[in-house]
């Protein structure tokens, strides 16, 4: 007999980032298409096949996508029921998607390992306009991701960010304008508002410019 397929519903939510094209998310999609037709020609060659790694991958790989691509209703919408969410207010939420959306922030999954009964460790590789800017690779963060029947029950481990280039930043505007920049940028780990994106973005050729300095 041959297997029924059913996406879950996180597969065919749209996910846009604003001010963006929507290449990316019909890349994506082409992807899950890739990942799902692979799927059923192994269960064909081999008799069977757990789909459920592969299904809490993508389900972490839209989540990722949606949260740091600014699209927070998407990023939300992938999470567990509210009595099972963690995490900071929706407000602030809001404001650090809508942060990492300006300085064009990126993901990448890279390896995942299952913690039974319901948690995900993953390194996923992160990058923004700042790795742009110096020609940097990108920070590989571990997070962990709590998941039962196809939602998102919780993320564990800081926002993701290079810190070395955050550091970078910090100390070229605290010898420059640390006034300006306490102002815009908050010293919090796990959180940054629209505001430090706007002071990045404004002073990033000169930042870059020093960095390279600095490194040597």
């Amino acid at each position: 007999m041959s297997p029924v397929l059913v996406e879950p519903d996180w597969l065919t939510t749209p996910l846009t980032r604003p001010g963006r094209s929507s290449g990316k998310r019909h890349l994506v999609s082409a992807a899950v298409v890739g990942i799902l037709a692979a799927a059923t020609f192994a269960v064909g060659e081999s008799g069977g096949l757990d789909l459920a790694h592969r299904s809490e991958r993508r389900l972490i790989e839209a989540h990722l996508e949606a949260w740091y691509g600014g699209d927070f209703d998407s990023a939300a919408a992938l999470k567990a029921p509210e009595r099972l969410r963690t995490g900071p207010s929706e407000e602030r939420a809001r404001d650090e998607v809508r942060y990492q959306a300006m300085l064009g922030a990126t993901t990448e999954l890279l390896d995942c390992v299952s913690l039974p009964p319901s948690t995900v460790r993953c390194d996923v590789a992160y990058s923004n306009i700042l790795n742009e800017a110096v020609d940097k690779a990108p920070a590989v963060v571990s997070q962990q991701f709590g998941i039962e029947d196809g939602r998102i029950l919780f993320v564990a481990g800081p926002y993701l960010d290079d810190e070395q280039l955050t550091s970078s930043y910090q100390g070229f505007s605290n010898l420059l304008f640390p006034e300006d920049y306490g102002a815009a940028c908050v010293e919090e780990p796990n959180f940054q508002r629209p505001a430090c994106a706007e002071f990045k973005l404004a002073h990033l050729e000169d930042w870059a410019s020093w960095h390279r300095i600095e490194e040597g």
